[in-house]
């Protein structure tokens, strides 16, 4: 079974009724914090990356009532993922006007463009492996007994000895 985020195409749809308050709620609790991760990776401050999580949530709020499935162009986390990389981007872009470069200089910045829009794409595959990661881990936590979990925690994930725990 894929749990995915972006296959939760039942909360696509209530995302679409603005007085469905509580999809909202679910939605930005998903993807607020994986978006904010990824800005703060690709090297904005934490009040940039707030701004262009902002930006990348209202994008989401404009375009969600049309927004439908295109095998060609893929499912929601990819266009998801064009949107935050484009926001990014675009912050990288906008930078300081008055820096004036020329040669070498602006050889390097138009190459470290193109270089965060690769490692972007990297960093956004990893963060939704980590959205996955907490929430199949808060589903299955709930399920088993508090010491099974820390014992499997441990194991799995810390990767301690099953003799030392």
């Amino acid at each position: 079974m894929n749990d995915d985020p972006e296959t939760r195409e039942s909360l696509l749809l209530r995302l679409s009724d603005e007085s469905d308050a509580a999809a909202w709620d679910e939605f930005v609790s998903i993807y607020q914090p994986m978006i904010h991760r990824l800005a703060v990776r690709r090297g904005l401050q934490p009040n940039d990356a707030d701004d262009v999580t902002q930006q990348v949530l209202m994008s989401v709020a404009r375009v969600v009532e049309g927004w439908q499935r295109d095998a060609q162009r893929g499912g929601f986390r990819s266009w998801l993922h064009v949107v935050a990389r484009h926001a990014i981007i675009n912050f990288w872009n906008r930078g300081p006007k008055d820096l004036a470069l020329g040669g070498t200089g602006f050889l390097m910045v138009c190459g470290e463009i193109e270089g965060r829009e690769v490692e972007t794409d990297r960093i956004v595959e990893e963060e939704f492996a980590r959205t996955r990661l907490r929430r199949a881990s808060r589903i299955v936590k709930a399920k088993v007994k508090a010491d099974s979990w820390k014992a499997f925690w441990l194991t799995a994930v810390e990767g301690k000895s099953p003799e030392d725990v």
